[in-house]
């Protein structure tokens, strides 16, 4: 049994992973096999957690619930289910409809299965995934949601149909990121210098003829714990060959080995890779110099820590201690990866660094705002959650992690060669803004304490 309740849950439960997962592909239309309450609970937090007023509505896409009840919970729901499937496909209109359970449903024991072959057999395009959240969080949601849409594509999949320069995009989980949409963008852009195609699977235009593409990619890239699984299925059943890198790259040394690694797996020439590498680590390297006067007048080396998911949080922090003279106290990692991965993502966060990174991996809000206030950093760069702390120890708050209220992240990135210059911005304007307040403040408290210059010279010579 848990030592303890978690205290401010960032990463939700295994349903909410699914939904997410689903609702970032046009065409897709998941089926809620749970309880009311499970079904409200996922669109507010989903809209909580992506800057939204919690209003009651899910990226303002349909989904369809069972909505079981008490009588459903004592003498089974599979007849209600099988209704539901009934009356979504009449009412509408998808290419894949995925039932995702909650905890009720998976407890009594319902025979999804049996529903879902049952409705095939009738025709409808109907696939399950069990994801009740007493069994995982978020991100092991997402990892079997793909799992499940990976075996339903396994039929379409054509012998000898490789897609020369095709690589899957895994790892990103859609909406719990903050920077889901964009960083699928800038890894996109990244492929691209070096004539490599990126098969996102989530986001604009993305449906179910990308999902039927999978088998044909030259390679997997993943870029987080999350997408290993997948990777591996992916492996076995269609002998696609997989790059684990992890996370994220951030700037130009990362997304320069990013390159050098999927040159080295796909045959492409090193030297049209540098060349490319070169020209956007130069642009990069145009935009630091512009700063730099800011950086030196300013002191905008601060000591920090940075609370976040894997896949954006060890590239971020590569960046900013590597390339941005930036000194991190800690990392506070909150998406719970797996034991087995912990010492290459401890590694990867002190490589090259002079300066020693402390590594946690805590998911408890109260055991991640003790580690803050005893490390006493100069700018924090998290989420909404840690606000309070934040004002506690009157220091600036970046957010770059789940949840964030208040703005909107339609299309925005730190990640490759370009992202990061936003980084840079972001960052620079939270600790200036913060100055500003401060040398205000002390103005202000001079004027209280000192109604006059002839005053102020008296008492403080």
């Amino acid at each position: 049994m848990s030592k303890h309740i978690i205290h401010k849950n960032r990463n939700g439960c295994a349903l909410h992973g699914a939904l997410k997962t689903l609702n970032a592909v046009d065409g897709f239309a998941p089926v809620i096999h749970s309880s009311a309450g499970c079904s409200i609970q996922s669109a507010q937090s989903e809209n909580l957690l992506n800057g939204s007023n919690g209003l009651h509505f899910r990226g303002w896409q349909e989904s369809s619930a069972t909505d079981v009840i008490e009588k459903q919970v004592v003498f089974g729901g599979t007849s209600r289910l099988r209704e539901q499937i009934k009356n979504t496909v009449k009412v509408l209109a998808a290419d894949l409809y995925v039932v995702v359970t909650g905890c009720a449903p998976e407890i009594v024991g319902d025979d999804v299965t049996a529903m879902v072959k049952e409705a095939r057999e009738q025709g409808f395009p109907v696939i399950t995934a069990s994801t009740p959240g007493f069994k995982g969080n978020v991100y092991r949601g997402y990892e079997w949601t793909l799992k499940a849409l990976i075996e339903y594509i396994s039929p379409f999949h054509q012998p000898q149909s490789i897609e020369k320069g095709l690589v899957n995009i895994l790892g990103v989980v859609p909406k719990q990121d903050l920077f889901w949409e964009g960083n699928l963008d800038e890894l996109e852009n990244t492929l691209s210098l070096i004539g490599l195609q990126a098969n996102k699977l989530f986001g604009y235009h993305q449906n179910i003829d990308n999902w039927r593409k999978i088998p044909n990619a030259e390679l997997n890239l993943v870029v987080s714990p999350w997408g290993l699984e997948a990777a591996l299925l992916l492996e076995k059943k269609f002998g696609t060959p997989y790059l684990y890198y992890g996370y994220i790259p951030a700037g130009a040394t990362d997304s320069t080995e990013l390159l050098k690694q999927l040159g080295e797996k796909l045959n492409i020439e090193e030297t049209v890779i540098l060349e490319k590498a070169e020209q956007e680590a130069d642009r990069l390297g145009y935009h630091l110099q512009k700063i730099a006067q800011t950086y030196l007048r300013y002191d905008l080396q601060k000591e920090i820590i940075l609370v976040g998911e894997t896949s954006n949080i060890v590239g971020l922090t590569r960046f900013l201690q590597n390339s941005f003279g930036q000194l991190v106290k800690a990392v506070i990692i909150t998406d719970h990866p797996a034991e087995e991965l912990r010492d290459s993502i401890t590694e990867s966060l002190n490589e090259n660094s002079e300066y020693l990174t402390r590594v946690f991996y805590e998911t408890d809000g109260r055991e991640i705002n003790r580690i803050i206030i005893d490390l006493k950093p100069e700018v924090i760069l998290a989420s909404e959650l840690e606000s309070p702390v934040s004002r506690k120890l009157n220091v600036p708050l970046l957010k770059i992690s789940t949840p964030v209220h208040l703005k909107p992240f339609l299309q925005y990135s730190y990640a490759g060669y370009r992202g990061v210059i936003h980084l840079i911005q972001d960052f620079s304007e939270v600790v200036l803004n913060h100055s500003a307040k401060e040398k205000k403040r002390e103005k202000k408290e001079d004027k209280i304490l000192f109604p006059n210059d002839e005053l102020k010279t008296i008492f403080t010579n």
